[in-house]
């Protein structure tokens, strides 16, 4: 894996102007470990997609919020496939993870029941990453069943 080309801007620089010029020292983080999983033939696109509010990437965008502020897991490097998913369907959100590394794991959600209803699309049924099975919150269904985990599990209940 290379280091960020600098040609990649900190995420600070966001396409709007509504946006703070100061991001949140988590998600400048969380991008930027993001960044580095991403194969490098595809870490330019989705820089620019992460910044680029006005160009979709939403689903990327929710992925990397997990991940700074919801304990999201990353494996060293993201899977090609996964990425595409998301480069190519504007729709595509990261709503199930995989129960053996937690990765999360796009889906397209149905058009008339939403966010909560069953998918409209699966992409992946098995983890490209590791292999693992895929679903609403199988990652840390499985932490809570087996006992691993609890301090991550109790600091991340809703409020």
């Amino acid at each position: 894996m290379s280091p960020l080309p600098e040609s990649v801007l900190p995420i600070e620089h966001l396409d709007t102007a509504s946006a703070s010029t100061e991001a949140d020292p988590r998600w400048t983080s969380a991008c930027q470990e993001f960044l580095l999983a991403v194969p490098d033939a595809l870490r330019e696109t989705v820089d620019r997609t992460l910044r680029g509010l006005h160009n979709g990437g939403s689903g990327l965008r929710a992925w990397v919020s997990g991940i700074a502020w919801r304990g999201g897991r990353l494996p060293e490097e993201v899977p090609a496939d996964l990425i595409q998913v998301y480069l190519t369907d504007p729709e595509a959100v990261p709503l199930h993870d995989c129960e053996t590394c937690g990765i999360a794991i796009p889906v397209r959600p149905h058009r008339l029941h939403g966010l909560d209803g069953e998918p409209e699309q699966v992409y992946f049924s098995s983890c490209p990453a590791c292999g693992g099975r895929t679903g609403w919150f199988l990652y840390w269904a499985r932490r809570a069943e087996d006992g691993s985990d609890q301090a991550d599990i109790g600091r991340r209940k809703p409020r």
